[in-house]
Parts: structure tokens; C-alpha cells; sequence
């Protein structure tokens, strides 16, 4: 990535570091690139870009080797190249959103929905109990029950499906079984609490 960025034909020449901010890297939900010089903000935006190889992928292979079942993976990442030293990455269980000087978001930069974050938690499922209060939050606001680890079958409860987890996430090449809630009333009861009830 620094040969990317600072090498002879790289796009931020001048710079003295590149950050790069991602939320959400399952659902590519905001992408910020930004350019210092002395500690002052120089550029920003889609010009700062790393191909798919140098950036993305590695992101996403970071994305999975940190997931652990049922407590998850990060949710935003921050990653600082310098054109003289190595490179820091920083993981965050939290979005990490800027706004403009006039108080909008960015685009593409506002937080996420139920949907981002039900998509979030179906690829890298959590328990009830690791799932962050601000999603809890969100899914309240929305009426919408999340995807749900269950370390009993080791899968990823959600709309009456369950499908395998293995530990780089959920396994999608498995068909998933259908939940029949009079016989496995458990998960999807606790669900309704934490959405509905007090959560203590």
C-alpha cells in the first residue's frame, strides 16, 4: 500500500501521512480517504483511492481473521499509511463518522440503518449479550429483530433461518434450515425482551 501511495507514480505524493476510514467493511457502508501534510488536512475523497488488491481485499481478509464466533468483528477501521515508516491499523466496535463544516453528514457517510447492521451481524453473527448497545438502539427504532448467534447449534439465527458458523463467519454455501418456534421457542423469545423489554 505505502508503494501505492508514495512511490513514483502514487497518488499522494507531498503527503506526510493517508488515512483511510472504513464503517461497516461487510457492507462497504462509508469510505473516507483523507491526506495530511503536517498534521493539516490537505485532500480528501474518491481521487485517494487503492485498488481493490492493495486495500479492499486486505481489509476483508482483516475483517474475517478478527471475527470470533459469537462476539463478532470490527465495525470500523482505520488505517494510517506514512511514506517513511510503517503503517498503524485501528479497529473500532463503534462507527467512526465525520460531518461536514455545515453539520451534514457526508455522503454516504451517515450511520447506519437496521438493514447495514443486520447484514453486519448475519455475515459475523454475535450473541444477544455482544451485540453494542448502539445497535440494540437502532434495531428498537426500526422494529427489526437482528440475526442472533446461538452457540448451541453453533449457527446464525434469523427470520426462522439458521445457517452454520464456522470461524470465519457464517457459511452460505449451506442451505439453511427453517426454525420452527413452537419447538425452539428460546432465541427468538430472548429477542423479543431485548428489543421490547427493559434491557438491563
Amino acid at each position: 500500500m505505502r508503494e501505492e501511495a508514495f512511490g513514483s507514480e502514487g497518488f499522494a505524493h507531498g503527503a506526510s501521512e493517508l488515512v483511510d476510514v472504513l464503517v461497516h467493511r461487510t457492507t462497504s457502508t462509508f469510505w473516507r480517504g483523507q491526506m495530511y501534510q503536517d498534521g493539516k488536512r490537505v485532500r480528501r475523497g474518491s481521487e485517494l483511492q487503492f485498488s481493490e488488491e492493495a486495500l479492499a481485499e486486505w481489509l476483508d481478509e482483516c475483517h474475517t481473521r478478527a471475527y470470533k464466533p459469537g462476539l463478532g468483528t470490527w465495525v470500523t477501521a482505520e488505517v494510517h499509511i506514512y511514506p517513511d515508516r510503517p503503517g498503524e491499523l485501528n479497529l473500532f466496535d463503534e462507527e467512526h463518522l465525520e460531518r461536514a463544516s455545515n453539520g451534514e453528514w457526508y455522503p454516504g457517510g451517515w450511520p447506519s440503518d437496521s438493514t447495514a447492521c443486520s447484514q453486519q451481524l448475519l455475515v459475523f453473527p454475535r450473541t444477544e449479550d455482544h451485540i453494542p448497545l448502539w445497535m440494540w438502539d437502532i434495531f428498537r427504532e426500526e422494529g427489526m429483530t437482528p440475526p442472533i448467534y446461538n452457540p448451541e447449534f453453533k449457527s446464525v439465527d434469523w427470520k426462522n433461518r439458521r445457517r452454520p458458523v464456522t470461524d470465519r463467519g457464517t457459511d452460505f454455501s449451506v442451505e439453511p434450515t427453517v426454525i420452527d418456534p413452537a419447538l425452539d421457542p428460546g432465541v427468538l423469545s430472548r429477542i423479543g425482551k431485548k428489543l421490547f423489554g427493559s434491557r438491563s
